[in-house]
């Protein structure tokens, strides 16, 4: 546990002053490991300590100096967390010398004002449970269709996919459902293909009530998706298969940061 400073000025009316972090590490992660997904990994353990209590309303969090070191990320992956979580309503930043970004997420609030939750607790259970198991679907799927001989016409149908999801920009969430079916069919496996088939309808379903669109996200998905379908068309089942797991993961990050 990595122990941080922050020289805050004085603080509003109900606001925390806290001079001093103790800022837990992300869970599972080895002292000297690499993140897999910096920024997803990040930003969901930010928003899991907020919604957690763990940096309460009216915590300043430290520099982004410190912040970045601490997570071992680069200063513009720290910045586009940050500015992902301002627009998502859990900081405010306020620039220059005597500024820095504030917790602005409230647990406490008068039960009137809360919304209805969006998932259910069982639905919630169901989505985490979905997540699991897709983890060991779609991995499997991306390494078997890279294993197998794809004619011209597939190899140009995964193309037409791929860019497709591209094409979409931040409303990918269909093509980018489709171009992981395509994958599932390419496998060679129709259990698995519809096993697929049918993870994607749960979650383009359910992650439109949890997952806001994140830019920073969307194109590291897109960076992935280009190396998945590039490890296919080279017949390199290795790669595809480690690069869906990667893949799959940063979304499990994502979400189970904002389910907490």
């Amino acid at each position: 546990m990595a122990h941080l400073e922050e020289r805050a000025s004085a603080p509003e009316p109900g606001i925390a002053d806290r001079t001093e972090l103790d800022f837990p590490a992300i869970p599972g992660l080895a002292e000297g490991t690499p993140l897999t997904n910096p920024f997803e990994q990040v930003m969901a353990h930010l928003v899991s300590l907020m919604r957690s209590g763990v940096l309460p309303y009216g915590t300043r969090l430290p520099s982004e100096r410190d912040l970045s070191e601490h997570f071992e990320v680069s200063r513009v992956t720290l910045r586009a967390v940050i500015r992902t979580l301002q627009q998502s309503g859990y900081l405010k930043t306020v620039r220059g010398r005597s500024g820095g970004s504030t917790v602005i997420w409230q647990a406490d609030v008068d039960p009137a004002e809360v919304p209805a939750p969006r998932l259910s607790p069982a639905m919630k259970e169901r989505l985490l449970d979905s997540l699991t198991f897709r983890s060991i679907l779609e991995p499997g799927a991306a390494e078997l269709a890279a294993s197998r001989p794809l004619t011209e016409s597939q190899c140009e149908t995964l193309k037409q996919h791929l860019a497709s999801v591209h094409a979409a920009g931040m409303n990918a969430r269909i093509p980018d459902a489709e171009l992981h079916g395509y994958i599932g069919e390419l496998s060679g496996c129709r259990a698995l293909a519809e096993s697929i088939e049918n993870m994607q309808l749960l979650l383009n379903e359910q992650l439109m009530k949890v997952l806001p669109e994140i830019g920073p996200a969307m194109d590291h998905s897109n960076e992935q998706h280009e190396r998945v379908v590039a490890a296919i068309l080279n017949g390199d089942p290795v790669t595809a298969r480690q690069v869906m797991h990667d893949h799959v993961e940063a979304t499990r990050e994502l979400i189970v940061g904002f389910l907490q």
